[in-house]
């Protein structure tokens, strides 16, 4: 049963009630909206340099290349699904996974960024 001497919870262990799903899904829908075109480059970046014909497939720094290429793109694609969560349901594991996923995203962004503004 319940003990009523129990004391309630403190304020930094309640629950803040979920935001409307609208808000997630707009602020989902904003975050691929900002990655889509990093996704592609870095894919078509990655690929290109993969199979480069001038050396072997079989080099260190290709499989290195085929690791954290997939590894950025699964933090791309995680990223705004992770955020638009995290607005919902306003709790701290989620906005550390959004951040988890979120910074790496940045990273590329800026990357590609860097890369095409150095290009001009």
């Amino acid at each position: 049963m319940t003990d009523p001497s129990r004391q309630p919870a403190p304020h930094r262990e309640q629950l803040l009630p979920p935001r409307p799903q609208l808000t997630g899904s707009l602020v989902s829908l904003l975050g691929w909206v900002v990655v889509v075109i990093p996704i592609i480059a870095m894919a078509l970046i990655i690929f290109a340099a993969v199979t480069n014909p001038d050396t072997s497939i079989a080099t260190f720094g290709k499989i290195a290349l085929i690791v954290l290429g997939a590894a950025l793109l699964f933090c791309m694609i995680a990223a705004p699904h992770l955020l638009g969560q995290a607005v919902i349901h306003r709790e701290r594991d989620m906005w550390k996974a959004a951040l988890w996923t979120g910074i790496p995203t940045l990273g590329v962004i800026l990357y590609l960024a860097f890369r095409w503004l150095v290009k001009l």
